[in-house]
């Protein structure tokens, strides 16, 4: 699907890969944020399938920045600061109860954005967006609850977006695929480094997150347990895919929101 202007600004996304990776190379020699297809060996999401899902916008000087997002409340989504910072909370909407890009669902204006106070090279890459109007909660759009507890090594997550696909073009219908948990320490031993904010998710090659994706939910045994952040050798590297760890960062979120106790396992 063309966007306006026909171009789609990866650079923002791009830009965020590399600085938030830098500290988590090593030895790892190339460290990308290209355009690749989608969400890597995903699958066509159907409607209501992941009613958590929304599409996190940013329309401005004729273009479109595309990233996902976690509906934790009525009024909050929950999404990556690289993809909220450093702009007006009027710029931003959310689309939600649709697994198409541009239609159907609902759209919402973003009335104010939060970051967290750590945030920075992507340690703490999380954001709260408070929206305009609360969500109307339907089969199509429902809360995902946050994580508490780590999960053991090898639990199945899915992931879902709707990662770019080239310069001006990103997936038209929600994708999503599976990685599997990692331990902190094992995520060290494939990445060198891994800030205690982080956790990494395996994936085998020619799968995982790509441009578009950041900001979007990993989701195991019913609960959220990170926020898309970055990408290590590009979209179809064997290497594990990065995010912010929602079970670490869950006082934040809460504190910072109206996501209630009692909707958090």
């Amino acid at each position: 699907m063309a966007l306006a202007n026909n171009r789609l600004p990866i650079l923002l996304i791009t830009i965020a890969v590399i600085t938030a990776c830098s500290a988590i190379y090593a030895n790892e020699s190339i460290i990308l944020g290209r355009p690749q297809s989608r969400i890597y060996g995903g699958q066509n999401a159907t409607e209501g399938q992941f009613p958590y899902q929304v599409l996190v916008t940013r329309k401005g000087d004729g273009t479109m920045t595309v990233c996902g997002g976690a509906i934790i409340s009525r009024n909050y989504v929950l999404t990556a600061a690289k993809c909220a910072n450093g702009y007006s909370p009027s710029e931003y909407s959310i689309r939600a109860g649709t697994v198409k890009l541009n239609s159907g669902g609902v759209e919402i204006q973003v009335a104010e954005v939060k970051i967290h106070p750590q945030y920075g090279d992507s340690n703490y890459d999380i954001a709260l967006l408070r929206l305009s109007s609360p969500f109307s909660f339907n089969d199509k759009i429902k809360p995902v609850l946050l994580g508490s507890t780590d999960l053991p090594e090898g639990t199945p997550a899915i992931i879902t977006g709707w990662g770019g696909a080239s310069s001006d073009r990103v997936a038209d219908q929600l994708q999503y695929n599976t990685e599997y948990t990692l331990s902190h320490n094992s995520c060290v031993e494939r990445l060198n480094t891994l800030a205690d904010s982080m956790r990494c998710l395996a994936k085998s090659a020619g799968n995982g997150i790509c441009n578009g994706d950041f900001g979007g939910p990993a989701v195991a045994n019913g609960v959220l347990i990170g926020i898309t952040s970055f990408i290590v050798n590009g979209c179809d590297s064997s290497l594990p895919n990065g995010f912010t760890d929602v079970v670490y960062s869950r006082d934040w979120i809460r504190a910072n929101s109206d996501a209630d106790c009692s909707c958090s396992a």
